[in-house]
Formats: structure tokens, C-alpha cells, sequence
């Protein structure tokens, strides 16, 4: 068997809201190949099934999360054999989610825990989808296994980055944290973990091993395009570790980590603007990226006052 797992991230340039990174995993069996699980991120609508791309172009802030719930909630129900009827069942096997940190944010507080599923598209959908998916993918060998996630609260954003002086660190940190997690949880299967390039940068290798000192890395490639590596855990098969460039354009595993990182991310802002939107009346919803979260602010700064709470929701960087 082949485990071949995505990482991506959504809400890294935001003012407001969470980093979410997303980790989505699929199992090859003897036989298949990778091309065929990559032909799933070129399928087009038509298809029937659950549509995997880019998330950026399968949904724009503002318009109706429709597609990208769907495909999120219809790999839960491929991964877990139930659909997700609450946000922190959706949740489940997430590191670093504590309910208490959560529930101490007034913006999130007995609203985003038990937020009803799915909130813009429709059960019946979601479940002829997955199935149409399942058959898809099963004559090619391949299934879906399930996909975890890693929400960094605002607070402890600020708290990473702050110490590192780099956001950059924060999201690396983060996708580390799934990578030791993948490791983990399948330690007799070949395991190929794919992600999208974190900046313009080529050179993880150092990175890497502050990060997972005892397990040695071999440099199998170092390219402006793709850059591979291969960690040697003691006991296990090697673990192959690539970054691309748009590895969310051409590779369906983190592409399909790219929507669901989107997806969970849309749920947390749709509290916040809840949250503000009670009580400040004519207030339009933000998506958080910087321009429009400065707009979004002034209007809510006496509110934001009064709960003392402003340093655990803006971002410092």
C-alpha cells in the first residue's frame, strides 16, 4: 500500500481569523498509480462526483460556499462513513483544537462548536456525490482515507510569530505538526506527502531537521520548480516530502487539503461576522484580509472594546 497525503493552508495573509492547515489522504493499492489519483484535480463538473481543485478557483469571498462544503463534507463521509451534522464534528481528530480555547473567544463562544451542517449545501447532494466519488476512484484503485486539520487561533498565531519573528515559521510550524501526525498514524505503509511551495523559498532540508531532529534527511531534489526530500525515521520506510510550486493546480491531495482548509476556515470567519453583525447594524460581512478587515474594525471598535479582546482577534502580522 501507498499512502499519498496533502498539505495545504488557507488564511495565511489575513488580518482577522484562523490559519487553517489541512492535511487530505488517499491510499493507493498495489498497482495504481499516482496519475490516476491526480486525474481527480482535472475532472470537470459534469462528472457527477465531488469536485476537487485549486480553492481560490472554486470559490471567491462573498459568493455561496456551496461547492467547496460539499466536497468537504462529502470526503468526510467517504473518510468517516457519516456526514458531519455539527462544526465540531467536522472537527474530530484536529491537533492542536481545544474546545475551552475556542469557546473563550466571544466571537466563536456557543455558536461555532455546534454550528449546524451543511450550511449552504444540501445533505441528499452530498451523499449522491460522495457515492459517485467512491465508484470513481475504487476502479482506480485508490480510496480516500480521511483528512485532518490544524486551526491556529489568532492568539496562538501571534504567540508563533511573535517568537520566530516570521509568519512564515507559523505556517511551517504547522504543516510540521500534520507531517509528524501522517507519520504517525500509518507507520508500515510507503508514505508520500505532498505541499505546496511556501514562498518563494527552495531550501527545506534545514528546516526539516530542526523540526524532526531524529530523523535524518536526504536531499533528493532542489529545484525552483520542486524541491524533494526524503526523511529517515528509525524503524519505518523512508518518508518522500515535496514542495511545488502550485502543487495545489496538479496535485489532488493538496488540492483537496486546500478546500477543505477553505471550507473549515469560511465557518470561523461566518461566526465572527455573526458575532459583530448582532450588534452593529448596516455592518457587512469581512472575509479578514487586510484592506477590508481595516474597514471592518473601525466599525466594530467600541464593541471590541468592551471585550477587552482585541489582541485575540487581530492578527500582528
Amino acid at each position: 500500500m501507498t499512502i499519498i497525503a496533502g498539505i495545504d493552508e488557507a488564511g495565511y495573509g489575513p488580518t482577522l481569523g484562523p490559519l487553517i492547515v489541512a492535511a487530505a489522504v488517499f491510499r493507493l493499492e498495489e498497482g495504481s498509480k499516482e496519475e490516476d489519483l491526480n486525474h481527480l484535480v482535472q475532472l470537470k463538473a459534469d462528472h457527477g462526483g465531488l469536485r476537487i481543485g485549486d480553492s481560490k478557483q472554486l470559490y471567491h469571498s462573498g459568493t455561496s460556499i456551496n461547492r467547496i462544503e460539499t466536497t468537504t463534507l462529502g470526503h468526510a463521509v467517504l473518510g468517516r462513513g457519516v456526514l458531519p451534522v455539527r462544526f465540531d464534528a467536522l472537527l474530530e481528530g484536529s491537533i492542536n483544537t481545544k474546545p475551552e480555547e475556542i469557546q473563550d473567544l466571544p466571537w466563536y463562544q456557543d455558536r461555532l462548536l455546534s454550528l449546524p451542517l451543511p450550511r449552504a449545501s444540501h445533505a441528499d447532494d452530498i451523499l449522491n456525490r460522495a457515492a459517485i466519488q467512491q465508484s470513481l476512484i475504487a476502479e482506480q484503485g485508490i480510496s480516500f482515507l480521511d483528512f485532518t486539520l490544524i486551526p491556529i487561533m489568532v492568539p496562538q498565531f501571534n504567540r508563533l510569530t511573535k517568537s520566530s519573528k516570521s509568519k512564515a515559521w507559523t505556517l511551517f510550524y504547522a504543516a510540521a505538526r500534520l507531517i509528524e501526525e501522517l507519520v504517525r498514524r500509518y507507520p508500515d505503509d510507503e508514505l508520500i506527502i505532498h505541499l505546496d511551495r511556501h514562498g518563494g523559498r527552495i531550501h527545506y532540508g534545514p528546516m526539516l531537521q530542526s523540526l524532526f531532529p531524529l530523523a535524518p534527511f536526504t536531499t533528493v531534489q532542489e529545484k525552483r520548480e520542486e524541491s524533494i526530500y526524503a526523511l529517515h525515521w528509525p524503524g519505518r520506510n523512508p518518508v518522500h516530502i515535496d514542495f511545488r510550486v502550485k502543487a495545489d493546480a496538479v496535485r489532488t491531495p493538496v488540492a483537496l487539503a486546500s478546500v477543505i482548509a477553505k471550507t473549515v476556515r469560511e465557518l470561523f470567519m461566518e461566526c465572527i461576522n455573526q458575532c459583530f453583525m448582532e450588534t452593529c447594524d448596516g455592518l457587512q460581512p469581512t472575509a479578514g484580509y487586510p484592506e477590508d478587515a481595516r474597514r471592518f474594525l473601525d466599525a466594530v471598535d467600541p464593541q471590541l472594546e468592551k471585550m477587552g479582546k482585541r489582541e485575540q482577534l487581530i492578527r500582528c502580522r
